[in-house]
């Protein structure tokens, strides 16, 4: 195997940072969250040859950003789950979920805090719904919110079904096969659903027809604990990763997600095309080489769910207080000023309400040690994604 693709120890330790975190890792979550904000900020070209050229992956299939949210999700959190029941036979699905909420709600209820208190919209719009996590069925005017309940109704499932699973000692390949059946079924519920005159967005915004995506996520980790050998023999086809990722981006760009074809296969592609990106990017030997490139965008990486979740309000707050301008103004100094306030706003709530509670989460349900057994292949830690585009 060729040394950029050789899972060695020099490349292990190399990718991660002062404090713990995996460069590669939020390299990926930094493309996501580039992708997202591209998508929601840059519909409009600027007109500022340098501004349109770094936003144009944004502008064109920045849409596709919330499903490599998703793969990324699934993987580290199926790695997380897969792993503890590979060395103690059983998995804790009430100590997950109080970890899970302890990292997701306080940055959200904090969001919506806000929201009510100074934000444009009635609270019958959007207040109960993303509250109990059903905006993504009940609908909601902070719409960019959906994907945050697909993570949670998946979140849901994993810490109520995979208990009974480990607990009648499920096979590895039985489980792989529940997840390409997963991966079947919803794309052909989309199917159905589209020809029976289902709205494109409800087949975006609703779990059944979205959880393939984490599920994609959640097979690779299954084949990277309990066939290593395998997922690095995958990681190692550079062409073929490539190819299927060149392949997609095209198919983003020109199919979209709108339609007969791209709220049906569409989705599809988008998660094998972030699959794709996943691999070639997890433990890529360049990355912690060429800091100089990947250091910025592993940064936007770490405060990608505090940004996520504050964006839009963020920078049309900025944009009202600052310029009087329309929210949906596109010239180059509004999508300064837009992803400027959604950097600087997701910071702050990274910063403010994220990191006290994490650490409150470690003291009171501290991560367990996870020693791999002779005979199992070394699996380290990996901090999960918070959460969707």
């Amino acid at each position: 195997m060729p040394a950029l693709t050789r899972s060695s120890p020099d490349v292990i330790d190399s990718s991660r940072t002062r404090e713990g975190r995996r460069l590669d890792l939020d390299v990926v979550r930094g493309l996501a969250i580039v992708l997202a904000l591209g998508w929601h900020f840059s519909g409009e070209q600027s007109g500022n040859v340098v501004i349109d050229a770094l936003t144009w992956p944004g502008h064109m299939f920045g849409w596709a950003g919330v499903d490599l949210f998703f793969v990324l999700s699934g993987f580290l959190l199926g790695r997380l789950v897969l792993t503890e029941q590979a060395r103690t036979g059983r998995f804790d699905g009430r100590r997950f979920t109080a970890r899970r909420l302890l990292k997701l709600w306080p940055v959200l209820y904090a969001f919506l805090a806000v929201q009510a208190l100074a934000g444009p919209e009635p609270w019958s719009s959007y207040l109960w719904q993303n509250a109990l996590h059903v905006q993504n069925y009940a609908g909601t005017s902070l719409t960019h919110l959906w994907s945050l309940a697909v993570e949670e109704h998946f979140y849901l499932g994993l810490a109520v079904l995979f208990p009974l699973f480990a607990r009648r000692r499920g096979s590895p390949r039985l489980l792989a096969a529940i997840l390409v059946g997963i991966l079947v079924a919803a794309l052909m519920l989309r199917i159905w659903a589209a020809t029976h005159g289902v709205s494109d967005v409800r087949l975006q915004w609703r779990t059944h027809f979205r959880v393939d995506s984490i599920a994609a996520g959640v097979l690779l980790a299954l084949v990277h604990v309990h066939w290593p050998q395998q997922f690095d023999r995958l990681r190692g086809s550079r062409w073929l990763l490539l190819g299927v990722l060149a392949a997609g981006i095209v198919c983003l760009m020109t199919v979209g997600k709108m339609g007969a074809v791209g709220s049906t296969i569409g989705f599809t592609v988008a998660y094998l095309t972030a699959a794709s990106l996943l691999l070639l990017l997890y433990r890529a030997a360049w990355i912690p080489r060429a800091r100089w490139l990947t250091a910025p965008m592993a940064l936007l990486g770490r405060y990608s769910y505090g940004i996520y979740i504050w964006h839009v309000f963020a920078a049309a707050m900025a944009l009202d207080l600052l310029a009087g301008w329309d929210p949906e103004s596109a010239t180059a100094g509004a999508q300064m000023i837009k992803y400027g306030a959604a950097i600087v706003v997701g910071v702050l709530a990274t910063v403010m309400v994220e990191k006290p509670a994490l650490r409150l989460r470690d003291r009171l349900l501290p991560a367990r040690e996870r020693i791999a057994p002779p005979t199992a292949p070394p699996v380290r830690r990996e901090q999960p994604v918070g959460a969707a585009a």
